[in-house]
């Protein structure tokens, strides 16, 4: 079995922030897969989190913690489901990339991203893929806090939208076909204009 992981926070209050691109991510993820039939989030107490089924082999996952305690649910992943971290693809929000850009890497440093720490901390691993999605642009403040609570400008949205379709097409093709086969599409993507 294979998850992919958003980090965002929870509540509506955090809907459409920088930090939630995560959840959008599956979001569309999860809408593309269902092919116009209606999926479910489930509630799954034991992983603090909203799941769905996206075929036999794959489960979208969105922690119901906050950012900054993501690693309780994919340390959940790895306890209670017995998926090793190599199965995990965590997508998240960074914001020392520039919007528009998409980074897909196997394993690596939090690179200062709270969520990406906390699974670090709590599966004891760096060794899991994930997907950062660029939020950045030239006035990311130094206190980041409103930053990345923020919601996008009106001129912003429109590439964030763009870049969430080119996301779930690396995530569908990570989750499909394996780790190659998304650096690959990624490639692709990032070729076009």
């Amino acid at each position: 079995m294979k998850f992919v992981v958003g980090i965002g926070n929870p509540g509506k209050a955090y809907d459409s922030t920088r930090h939630n691109v995560g959840f959008e991510a599956l979001d569309l993820l999860a809408e593309k897969w269902a092919d116009g039939k209606k999926l479910k989030w489930v509630r799954e107490a034991k992983l603090d989190a909203l799941s769905v089924s996206a075929g036999s082999d794959v489960r979208l996952v969105k922690p119901q913690a906050f950012v900054n305690n993501t690693g309780e649910t994919v340390a959940a992943l790895v306890d209670r489901r017995g998926a090793s971290p190599e199965d995990i693809l965590v997508v998240c929000d960074d914001v020392n990339l520039a919007l528009g850009k998409l980074r897909l890497r196997p394993s690596g440093s939090a690179g200062g991203h709270h969520g990406l720490e906390s699974v670090i901390a709590q599966t004891g691993s760096d060794g899991f893929p994930r997907l950062r999605i660029g939020v950045g642009n030239e006035q990311v403040p130094k206190d980041l806090t409103g930053f990345v609570l923020g919601r996008f400008k009106a001129n912003e949205r429109e590439i964030a939208g763009k870049i969430l379709e080119k996301a779930v097409l690396v995530c569908e093709a990570w989750a499909r076909e394996g780790y190659a086969e998304a650096e690959k599409r990624l490639s692709q993507l990032q070729s076009k204009k």
